[in-house]
Formats: C-alpha cells, sequence, structure tokens
C-alpha cells in the first residue's frame, strides 16, 4: 500500500520530505499512521525484506533501525 501511496503523491506532486505511510506490522487490519523522510523511505525500498513498523506494534522479523515513532523490520 505504501508504494501506492508514494506513487501517487509522485503522480500528482505532492511530493514532500516527510511521508505519511500506515503501519506495515502483523496486523492486517492496522491503519496507523508512520511518518517518515522521503528518503528513508526511498532507502527502504532499494532493500527486499524492510519493513516500516509504528513503534510498538509487532512483527516477526528482527529490528534492524529505529527512529522516533517507527522501527524498521527485516524478514
Amino acid at each position: 500500500m505504501n508504494d501506492r501511496i508514494v506513487e501517487l503523491d509522485e503522480r500528482f506532486g505532492f511530493r514532500e520530505d516527510v511521508l505519511e505511510l500506515i503501519c506495515e506490522c502483523s496486523d492486517p487490519s492496522c491503519t496507523e499512521r508512520v511518518f517518515v523522510p522521503a528518503a528513508k523511505f526511498a532507502e527502504l525500498r532499494n532493500t527486499v525484506g524492510l519493513h516500516l513498523v509504528s513503534a510498538g506494534h509487532g512483527h516477526p522479523g528482527r529490528v534492524v533501525e529505529g527512529a522516533e515513532g517507527y522501527v524498521v523490520v527485516a524478514d
């Protein structure tokens, strides 16, 4: 879903320095918002198996990085 959000932002010219995305935790019904720098999200998407998860939410992978409000989890 987040890839589509970024694609639509770019298509319609709403590209921002900080993106408002959706948590990619293990709960498929989660709609928690995660704010992440656009450059960081682009970096995450260049590495297969990384997920952006709201701080405190569960994911079966291992945490590889964290920042205020979110963690990056690897499969």
